[in-house]
């Protein structure tokens, strides 16, 4: 048995007599984070402050961090879409992708909460008094105004997160 984890036992090839060996590993994988949810620009920011050479883009621990980057983007994304989803109030109505006539269910995953006016323009099985058919929006329009806030908010925060990892230019480990 081993007994210098110190060194990730390994202590005739590695070296580490104070022990911050898991400083390294932090260090990469904040970065890797940061880099993806910044586009690069926290690795610009190191490069010219001249402290990017404590950070191995190669390491496992900053493939990790970018995938983490992935993660809290699809994680904000999602908050922020429901957040556009709306709530349950005074004046709002549920909209529904797929309506419950055929079938879908009243969840943040197939509708949003929106004015009875807005709601009025995009469905149309829904009349205010006195609207018309012409009051209406274009068929088209009316379907892309239903599309779930809470999904598009997850798939716009996951195309966030690989756009950062795409343009950091991160392949994961060598």
């Amino acid at each position: 048995m081993n007994w210098h984890a110190y060194v990730a036992n390994n202590p005739v090839t590695r070296t580490d007599p104070y022990g911050l060996d898991w400083l390294d590993d932090a260090s990469n994988l904040s970065a890797g984070f940061a880099d993806t949810i910044t586009f690069g620009l926290t690795g610009l920011a190191r490069q010219a402050l001249g402290t990017d050479v404590v950070v191995n883009r190669n390491s496992g621990m900053y493939a990790g961090g970018s995938w983490a980057g992935v993660g809290w983007s699809v994680a904000m994304g999602g908050a922020m879409g429901a957040k556009a989803a709306g709530a349950k109030g005074a004046g709002t109505e549920f909209s529904h992708l797929w309506p419950t006539r055929r079938g879908g269910p009243r969840s943040i995953w197939n509708g949003n909460y929106v004015s009875k006016a807005r709601h009025a323009l995009h469905d149309p099985h829904r009349m205010l008094k006195g609207m018309t058919k012409a009051d209406k929006l274009w068929p088209g329009i009316q379907q892309l105004d239903r599309i779930p806030r809470f999904p598009l908010g997850i798939g716009a925060g996951l195309g966030y997160g690989l756009l950062g990892r795409a343009v950091n230019g991160d392949d994961g480990p060598c």
